[in-house]
């Protein structure tokens, strides 16, 4: 494969047909055809997979826990790590 396919391959098409599943006043996420989502952010665009957008709403939304409420986060962890010194 030449160098131009290959850019051209990892981009999307101009068939790659695109359907909005969600928008609000800053996020947007899109699926196209091809499975491929792409979340944009203000400027910022980034095609992920689904499992990587599951992913990513998970970290997410632990940082915004940990953010709320840090006491909590630490209590988690803490429990998290004794269960798993007992168990070895």
């Amino acid at each position: 494969m030449t160098e131009a396919k290959e850019h051209r391959s990892s981009r999307v098409s101009d068939t790659c047909t695109r359907r909005r599943l969600a928008e609000s006043s800053l996020v947007a996420v899109d699926v196209c055809d091809c499975g491929m989502m792409q979340l944009h952010v203000g400027a910022l665009s980034l095609r992920i997979t689904p499992e990587s957008a599951t992913e990513l709403l998970a970290t997410l939304g632990q940082a915004v826990a940990a953010y709320v409420d840090p006491a909590e986060n630490l209590r988690e962890r803490a429990v998290f790590f004794s269960d798993e010194r007992g168990k070895a």
